[in-house]
């Protein structure tokens, strides 16, 4: 099996055009055009032959051999090959063309357009290069991407009459290669529309009649270039980067593309700082609150800062019955730690608060002393779908956020942040970003203030089991900080105040989350 990689840059040859001048007679009769010299030119060519292999490499491709491991390569009738005199360095005017169809063929026609001798070379080139618009067919292969080129001494002439030595054998200027997209552990493929391929500087874009999982790609060779794979699959990006490839010309490749999954590109807002300013410590908010799909199993952020997913009243017995929920108990994440124990985000069990998240013996703590004992149980430690690096904020952080910052010259409300306005009909708090200068939000113009960085933390309201009230009147949100074996820190707000230090809640009450990435 060869090598993953892809191309270089095709090669291109200029058009020379020759301009006459004749000697004007005394007599001042019209000018005689000067006669340009004319050559027959005859000569067997081949492709390789049919059925060749990966080892020998293929010439003009038209399909697949036996077991879809080899390429079969023929001439077909009429198709036209233009020629170069390597030696004097100029393009000839005319076409030899095949006479028939096969592995080798009779070439024939006439060229013009300068002086062929005796000892010449003479470049014979079938097709342009031309690598873009590729569909990722073999059909298309063959009518637009398969540049091949043979070189030929001229021995002798006679009359009009151009001779060579032996057979003009063509030989690619590009691999071919059949690419199969898979997903990262190589346990599923992905069918892609299209599919973008990077070398070096270079960038190939395939676009099928449909979206498929196999591709076969013209690429010029190359040596030791860094290659790009970007997939698109409905939605959904996968990419793949490898290094220090190489693919050579005329051979037929086939290679498996195992893919990573990227996240979606998500809004973040800010920055903010989170602690002091010699810990250079400052987050980005995301674009919503945390949302999870049961049907799917994935986390994402919701569209807008001001959605929503629960309203008030009875979810019935059964809150995975809803699909999409937001309103989680502490820590569930799905993450499996320690080994054989799940929280799920669906979970209602208010049985028994130690099970959320706690996941390992808590009798005889002293929580005193351990307050941060499971702060690592927060919702970024499970979320893959939104990419890397995203986390709950610490009590001991929502507490900087809000009562620490200097912003606007003061601390609090009103200056690093306003409670009780109403963004799109929802009641919540607006956070400013640091070095934000601007009014504050009177409950207009949100888009203004969003520009500049400003988050809003809608008013979604709680749940109890399968009971979710105030939505639209009181916030509740996570930290990743618990303060014993059966309570974690909240945020909360109500009306126009907002208790971020000493609030504490039930683990097993469901919560809006809230996740922040680090400012790098």
């Amino acid at each position: 099996m060869k090598k993953n990689v892809l191309i270089l840059s095709a090669l291109c040859f200029a058009t020379m055009t020759l301009v006459f001048s004749g000697c004007k007679k005394e007599n001042n009769d019209p000018q005689e055009p000067a006669q340009l010299q004319s050559y027959k030119m005859s000569i067997t060519a081949t492709k390789g032959g049919a059925d060749t292999d990966e080892a020998n490499g293929p010439r003009r491709v038209i399909s697949l051999g036996a077991g879809g491991t080899t390429l079969t390569a023929t001439w077909a009738a009429e198709e036209a090959v233009t020629v170069h005199n390597n030696t004097k360095n100029a393009d000839l005017t005319g076409t030899l063309t095949a006479q028939s169809a096969g592995a080798t063929v009779q070439l024939n026609g006439t060229l013009t357009g300068g002086t062929i001798e005796a000892g010449d070379e003479l470049l014979l080139k079938y097709l342009s290069p031309n690598y873009a618009g590729q569909t990722g067919t073999l059909e298309h292969i063959s009518a637009n991407c398969d540049y091949a080129t043979a070189t030929v001494t001229v021995s002798s002439l006679d009359g009009e009459n151009i001779y060579t030595d032996g057979t003009a054998t063509f030989e690619n200027q590009q691999a071919i290669v059949k690419f199969t997209l898979k997903n990262e552990d190589g346990s599923a493929t992905i069918d892609a529309k299209p599919l973008v391929i990077k070398v070096g500087d270079d960038t190939y874009t395939i676009t099928p009649e449909s979206a498929t999982s196999e591709m076969y790609v013209a690429l010029p060779g190359f040596t030791s270039q860094n290659i790009t794979f970007t997939a698109t699959a409905g939605s959904d990006t996968y990419k793949k980067t490898v290094t220090g490839e190489s693919l050579t010309n005329g051979e037929f490749y086939q290679i498996t593309v195992k893919m990573t999954k990227q996240a979606p590109a998500y809004k973040e807002y800010g920055p903010f700082s989170v602690g002091p300013a010699d810990n250079n410590k400052q987050v980005y908010f995301s674009q919503g609150n945390l949302q999870y799909t049961i049907s799917t199993n994935k986390f994402s952020f919701m569209d807008n800062q001001y959605d929503m997913v629960e309203t008030n009243g009875d979810v019935g017995t059964d809150y995975a019955s809803q699909d999409v929920i937001s309103l989680f108990g502490w820590a569930t994440s799905n993450l499996n730690t320690p080994a054989n124990t799940y929280y799920y985000p669906w979970e209602t069990d208010n049985s028994d608060g130690a099970k959320y998240g706690s996941g390992i013996t808590t009798s005889g703590v002293n929580w005193s002393d351990n307050e941060n004992a499971f702060a690592n149980y927060d919702w970024g430690a499970n979320t893959g779908d939104l990419g890397t690096g995203w986390r709950t904020l610490t009590n001991d952080e929502w507490v900087y956020l809000f009562d620490t910052r200097i912003v606007n010259g003061g601390t609090g409300n009103g200056n690093s942040y306003t409670v009780g306005k109403s963004v799109n009909g929802i009641k919540g708090v607006v956070l400013y970003p640091d070095n934000y200068t601007g009014a504050t939000y009177t409950g207009s113009d949100w888009s203004t203030f969003e520009d500049a960085g400003c988050v809003f933390l809608p008013a979604a309201g709680s749940r109890d089991g399968t009971s979710v009230s105030e939505v639209g009147s009181e916030g509740y949100y996570w930290s990743s900080t618990s303060n014993s074996d059966q309570f974690a820190h909240i945020v909360y707000f109500v009306g126009g105040n907002v208790s971020p230090e000493g609030s504490s809640s039930y683990r097993y009450y469901g919560r809006s989350v809230r996740l922040v990435k680090n400012v790098e």
